[in-house]
């Protein structure tokens, strides 16, 4: 026990960076970037201050709809239930990146440290980090649900357990899958391929799983609709059974906390004890497995090819452009990595099928007729409200925002290469835009087997929602390249705890929402579609004029001067 409670306390010093708040660490040139860090995340706290505050009025909102219609313990098992799927898809993430990317990994195993205490110590540590996510989201919840259901300091009591309790099965889950693929995808040569693609395969399953059960929940059968809506408003656990059906725990969450009947004890005991079974399953597991993946892992194989003489000097004497060297690097290192496979391209993929794939399997497809209303009776406004679409799109690809802080601690190659500060924009530039260009192919010609779109207006809709989102691009860039964050210990931090990532969504959605209004403006007083086009590509033209200026000044003197 004392061993692993000092491996986690070592990780979560190290991976929350606790240790810079030690004053003895502190000198007066780290202390004051230390404040910056802490104002600057002040800062972001309180400009998402009014979104959170839509987000908890819409989960009231939901809570008294429920109750209105006799259902009110269902509104804790459905956020229960859409909790426990954001653990497990962010779990597959932290697993992957923290279990076997992770430097402190490899220092460990040698160690006369039991295998035991450092799978505990990571889980345990995957569960802190998780905890900080879920509070956001589920504490409003569990606070609306008294609310609604009642209950004194019993119910506090019960919602705190169950609030502890609610990331144990996904993330166990998440890292018995992720070890499985680690251990049996340790093929030679070809693993990193192979282990993506397993990955790829396994979200794509089980997305076709949640739409499945959403398929069987919100199915009525013909002719049974009045029996539907009786059961509804007579039983109060009705949809909590429908949902129990399929996932019993957030089934047993919502009863615990319902009541405190015999009812309510027997279903927290269920939370309880599914937690501890799941937890004691994934520690044996990962005893067995999760050593193998590892070592097997990391080790790495080239591919080598005895070149003959006039080969060697056509490779010798053959010169590439400098942008494209470092686009191939770029890219290659994004498709390789699986952490940056996930974060930054499974985005350009999972994004088109969830919007376009599974409206048809759900069902929803047939229900699309107020969309195409939108589309017939006002084509301009669909048709510069998708390029926006688009440009948002943009925004949200980290891919940008973190082309620097990628490279960590070999960022140093990057500054002695005699490489020009414009080269590194465009090759830098060159992935997130080709992702771009993909993902608005894929949207524009998938969006026709729903709304009778004209041909004319998804390409006018693709050309400015490409075009907009250069300048998001290049400001993602020069984010990155003003406070690369190049000291991590895992790539998962370079990407997903970089506040980097934050600031160009920001500035990308204001860019975004500026340009919008204004054509909405312009739309409203019946500008012709063509002025509509020219002045906003005018404005886009501009703004990636300055953004690529600023870009290209500050990656000069970062270049030069960074330490």
């Amino acid at each position: 026990m004392r061993e692993i409670f000092i491996l986690t306390r070592a990780s979560l010093i190290n991976n929350f960076n606790l240790h810079s708040l030690n004053p003895t660490n502190l000198n007066q040139f780290k202390s004051m970037k230390e404040v910056r860090k802490i104002l600057l995340f002040v800062v972001v706290v309180i400009a998402m201050m009014p979104a959170y505050i839509l987000y908890i009025r819409l989960m009231k909102q939901v809570g008294f709809s429920f109750l209105m219609i006799n259902q009110a313990s269902y509104f804790l098992a459905l956020a229960h239930y859409a909790s426990v799927l954001m653990v497990f898809f962010l779990g597959l993430t932290y697993v992957l990146s923290y279990y076997y990317f992770s430097r402190d990994t490899d220092m460990l195993i040698p160690l006369p440290i039991k295998g035991r205490s450092i799978i505990i110590s990571k889980f345990i540590s995957l569960l802190v980090f998780e905890y900080f996510v879920l509070a956001i989201f589920i504490i409003p919840v569990l606070i609306i649900n008294h609310s609604l259901v009642g209950g004194g300091l019993i119910y506090y009591l019960k919602a705190i357990l169950v609030f502890l309790l609610t990331p144990v099965v996904p993330l166990s889950l998440a890292s018995v899958i992720i070890i499985t693929i680690m251990k049996f995808t340790n093929i030679k040569g070809k693993k990193d391929l192979i282990r993506v693609v397993s990955m790829f395969l396994f979200l794509f399953v089980f997305l076709g799983l949640q739409i499945v059960i959403q398929r069987v929940m919100v199915n009525i059968p013909f002719g049974s609709e009045q029996e539907f809506f009786s059961k509804l408003f007579t039983d109060n656990r009705y949809m909590i059974d429908m949902l129990g059906r399929f996932y019993p725990l957030s089934r047993w969450a919502a009863l615990s906390l319902a009541d405190d009947s015999v009812i309510a004890l027997t279903g927290l005991a269920g939370v309880l004890l599914t937690s501890m079974v799941f937890f004691a399953a994934v520690v044996l597991f990962s005893e067995k497995m999760y050593l193998g993946g590892i070592i097997g892992g990391n080790e790495t194989q080239s591919k080598k090819k005895a070149l003959s003489k006039e080969e060697f000097e056509k490779a010798s004497g053959k010169v590439s452009n400098s942008f494209m060297a470092i686009f191939k690097v770029d890219l290659i290192t994004l498709i390789k990595t699986p952490i940056y496979m996930f974060n930054c391209v499974s985005i350009v993929v999972l994004v088109p099928f969830i919007f376009l794939v599974m409206p048809a399997l759900t069902g929803v497809s047939s229900d699309m007729d107020f969309i195409i209303g939108i589309y017939q009776s006002n084509v301009k406004l669909f048709a510069f409200g998708l390029a926006g679409a688009y440009m948002l799109f943009a925004a949200l690809n980290p891919t940008a925002s973190t082309t620097f802080s990628r490279e960590g601690k070999t960022f140093y190659i990057t500054r002695i290469i005699p490489v020009e500060a414009k080269d590194h924009i465009i090759g830098r530039a060159l992935s997130p835009m080709l992702m771009q260009i993909f993902s608005i192919i894929v949207i524009s010609f998938g969006i026709r087997f729903y709304i009778p779109i004209n041909f004319s207006t998804i390409l006018i809709s693709a050309f400015l929602g490409f075009a907009a989102s250069l300048p998001v691009i290049l400001s993602g860039i020069l984010i990155d390249i003003s406070r690369p964050l190049l000291d991590w210990d895992t790539p998962q931090r370079a990407v997903k705890q970089n506040m980097n990532v934050i600031f160009a969504m920001a500035i990308g959605a204001v860019m975004a929402l500026g340009i919008g209004f204004l054509t909405y403006l312009m739309i409203n007083i019946n500008l012709a579609t063509l002025i509509i086009l020219l002045i906003d590509l005018i404005i886009i033209v501009a703004l990636t004029y300055v953004m690529y200026h600023l870009a290209n000044k500050r990656i000069a003197y970062q270049l030069a001067n960074m330490e």
